[in-house]
């Protein structure tokens, strides 16, 4: 049954998509887990929240792009995904602010998987399960397949969207104003 719903994210990530808003959706039901969340992060696209999928994951999501610390940013700075299966369990001096943030909430495992386009940075998928668990290898490379048709998808959508945009409006909007 996983390895289906697997397969329906890959072929609903592998064809152009029209909206971002459900992509959180789609870890929800192929992975184990409680919530999960897209965001952009960094310089290249900005710092927002794409999707999630519970108002838990939201916050989990918010908390990062805050603090600018928790998994995703290491997962964004390593290119690798970082699997915290206990939360608890972390050391003091890990994400400390986030960690003492995210105590409000149930989470117990949190799962951040980087999006890249080659050398690009371009976010993180987040997943967590609100008690302590854990990714098999090939949950790991599934979520990392699915990041990675994700990063390709969120980078064209912010393509698009940048030229679909009036030309006036472009130009305005990077043009320096004088005030009297």
């Amino acid at each position: 049954m996983r390895r289906e719903r697997f397969e329906r994210a890959l072929e609903t990530l592998a064809a152009p998509v029209d909206s971002l808003d459900c992509t959180a959706d789609l870890f929800l039901q192929t992975f184990r887990v409680t919530g999960a969340s897209v965001s952009t992060m960094g310089d290249v696209l900005g710092s927002a929240t794409l999707s999630t999928s519970n108002e838990v994951a939201a916050r989990i999501d918010e908390i990062q792009l805050d603090l600018r610390e928790g998994p995703c940013w290491d997962a964004l700075a390593t290119r690798k995904p970082v699997l915290t299966e206990n939360v608890t369990a972390l050391p003091a001096h890990r994400w400390s602010a986030f960690k003492d943030a995210v105590s409000r909430e149930q989470v117990g495992a949190l799962f951040a998987f980087p999006m890249f386009v080659g050398p690009t940075p371009i976010g993180a998928v987040d997943m967590y399960a609100s008690t302590p668990a854990g990714f098999t290898p090939m949950q790991v490379r599934q979520a990392v397949v699915l990041a990675d048709l994700l990063a390709k998808q969120v980078l064209r959508l912010s393509l698009a969207s940048a030229t679909d945009a009036p030309k006036e409006a472009r130009w305005r909007s990077r043009r320096i104003e004088e005030r009297p």
